[in-house]
């Protein structure tokens, strides 16, 4: 008798997903294989948009070509005016002026020469009583919104005396500091009856050109022009008839201002400047960065950035390490040096009175925080202050636990890449959005910490958070800074660019040449990707066959892409290139016809198979001239086979 033997049914091989639909930012410091799936190993020239799903960034156009390299870029605001805008270039100073045509949305500007002789280097400003005080090693100078001069030529004169003798080594009474700005300075006398002598409190005077005032009966200063000589080498002034007495019982009589030799240069050799005063105020001008007295800072009269008192710094540590900037932390002012033994790297200081109404700045805490390496880098992003180290973007902070102050790393997620840049000590940065930006003007890249967007990361245990990150590349900044709500950048040849703000396709393109309406040959397309990490789709024990990616794009009016696959087995290959149109009668491409006419967004399918792979990556991109590009999502289809052997 035959038997049948029934097989039954093969059991079947289940197909699995893996979906992608929530987005963070970039992990350039974790291995491929171990970034969450949120984030990306490979993301250039992408930004969040508005609902946090990763897009393109906009393009970037040139508005000003000045010939020479972008050293600084600053604002004046003044009383019912629009503010000033100043751009240090090279050895000149410019006023730059704006119009904005409608039709475009082009911004072109023009340029007026200020002032010229400015050092080539990087220079600083910070506003106080409506003027503008600018930094650049070479000059201490001012802007009023009128000209730019420098300031020992309007440099408070004090007076350094009171209830002076005329004889020499007679007593006085010391009522001002000297002002380094100016070698000016007054003495006030008690004029006696027979004395034509009058010794001043210095000698060796610069010139022989003395101011002489003297007080009346009518209680009235008059300036004397004549009746009188100056012995320079000796200090003296010679009266052919004594003033005699004061008129006034208990007041001086005699005034006399001469001028001596100035110490200018320790303000001048100056580039970084910061705003301070007692109790936190904005009142006072700090200024240091001098290459020759890099531990020590300056700090000018109350409200007066004209008058550097002699008696008026500090020296902060040893001198071998320069103070690199500073940060403002609860009132108190933080000076970052850039490698103190032991690491005790920030001095921090709080302004207060003495019992003789005098400002004393003391030091109240120092912390043992990484070195700061870029004076340009240091910013108060959503009340923090941030700055870069060799170990990437620190943060000063308090201690939940003690309130005592101390540094925590914000950028994890690009150091990977950062602290391996060479040319950091030449690094800037700005504030735009949300976004701490900072610029490596060596490899061309900006680096953006998003402040809204905040995660523990296990791996950076001493830090409460990390900022998620994003990284720009090809962009040839020297200088970056905000205009307004626009984004702009200074680049070594000169030129001033802006970034376009988005929604029409023209915005995707970066132009750098003056003409953006040059044509097509001058653009250069935004080349943005987006690349999963490497997954092993839940298993590493067995094979797997990929049977299909879709992607859900973001609708535009022009926009597409290419899909492509990596594994272990084979480096990245295209397996679709696709287009995602919207149908608008204004804008009609018979070779990209459509008949999608709602702003919905698009999934794409890319059927291409990989088979018998441990390891599989998806990377969506585009590299093409007027195309915003965006993903809501990746789906990936596969099936689990047979144990890897080996």
């Amino acid at each position: 008798m035959a038997h049948y033997i029934h097989p039954g049914t093969p059991p079947s091989v289940q197909t699995r997903s893996v979906v992608l639909e929530k987005f963070l930012g970039v992990d350039l410091t974790s291995s491929p294989v171990s970034v969450d799936k949120a984030r990306s190993p490979d993301a250039p020239n992408m930004i969040p948009d508005e609902d946090g799903y990763p897009a393109k960034r906009a393009g970037y156009h040139t508005v000003l070509e000045l010939g020479a390299r972008i050293y600084g870029a600053y604002g004046l605001k003044l009383p019912e005016q629009s503010e000033k805008r100043l751009i240090h270039s090279g050895t000149k100073l410019y006023l730059t002026t704006a119009q904005e045509e409608e039709q475009t949305g082009t911004t072109r500007e023009t340029a007026e020469l200020l002032y010229e002789g400015m050092a080539e280097r990087a220079s600083c400003a910070v506003q106080l009583k409506e003027k503008l005080w600018i930094l650049d090693g070479k000059t201490y100078l001012c802007y009023d919104g009128q000209t730019v001069r420098p300031v020992k030529e309007i440099a408070t004169v004090p007076m350094i005396t009171i209830a002076k003798g005329p004889k020499k080594d007679t007593g006085a009474t010391s009522y001002l500091p000297v002002n380094l700005l100016t070698g000016k300075r007054t003495d006030s006398f008690a004029g006696t009856k027979d004395d034509a002598d009058y010794f001043l409190s210095f000698d060796e005077l610069t010139t022989d050109e003395v101011k002489v005032e003297i007080l009346n009966s009518d209680g009235i200063w008059k300036e004397k022009k004549d009746g009188f000589t100056v012995d320079k080498t000796l200090g003296k002034v010679h009266f052919n008839t004594p003033p005699g007495e004061s008129p006034v019982e208990g007041e001086d009589n005699v005034h006399i201002t001469y001028e001596v030799e100035s110490h200018a240069q320790r303000v001048d050799g100056c580039n970084c400047a910061v705003l301070y005063g007692v109790n936190g105020a904005l009142d006072r001008v700090f200024v240091t960065g001098h290459p020759q007295h890099p531990n020590i800072d300056r700090w000018s009269a109350f409200e007066d950035p004209a008058y550097f008192a002699d008696t008026d710094y500090s020296v902060l540590g040893s001198e071998g390490c320069a103070i690199v900037g500073y940060s403002m932390a609860a009132g108190k002012l933080a000076a970052h040096k850039d490698g103190e033994e032991n690491g005790r790297n920030v001095f921090i200081r709080q302004g207060s009175l003495t019992s003789s109404g005098d400002a004393q700045f003391l030091i109240c805490d120092v912390v043992q925080a990484e070195n700061a390496v870029a004076p340009k880098s240091f910013y108060s992003a959503m009340g923090e202050p941030l700055f870069l180290t060799r170990r990437g973007v620190f943060a000063l902070t308090d201690s939940e636990a003690t309130g005592e102050k101390y540094a925590q790393n914000r950028s994890y997620f690009i150091n990977g890449v950062l602290t391996r840049e060479d040319g950091l000590e030449d690094a800037c940065c700005a504030m735009w959005k949300q976004f701490y930006l900072l610029c490596i003007p060596k490899s061309r890249r900006i680096y953006l910490l998003d402040t809204e967007q905040k995660v523990y990361e296990p791996n950076e245990p001493q830090s409460n958070y990390q900022m998620e990150c994003f990284v720009w590349e090809d962009v040839d900044a020297v200088h970056i800074w905000k205009e307004g709500t626009k984004l702009r950048f200074g680049t070594q040849d000169g030129a001033v660019r802006e970034f376009w703000p988005g929604g029409k396709d023209f915005h995707y393109n970066d132009c750098r040449k003056l003409d953006a309406d040059a044509g097509r040959e001058d653009l250069i397309p935004v080349k943005a990707r987006w690349s999963t990490p490497l997954m092993n789709l839940g298993t590493w024990a067995n094979l797997k066959t990929v049977t299909g990616v879709w992607v859900v794009g973001q609708p535009f009016l022009r926009s597409g892409g290419q899909i492509c696959y990596a594994t272990d087995k084979t480096p990245e290959q295209m397996t679709k290139e696709y287009y995602i149109d919207i149908f608008d009668w204004n804008d009609v491409d018979f070779n990209r016809w459509t008949f999608q006419s709602m702003d919905r967004p698009t999934v794409v399918f890319s059927p291409r198979k990989a088979k018998k792979i441990k390891l599989f990556q998806v990377c969506v991109k585009n590299e093409r001239l007027f195309e915003p590009f965006g993903i809501f999502a990746i789906h990936i289809n596969y099936k689990v086979g047979s144990k890897v052997k080996r």
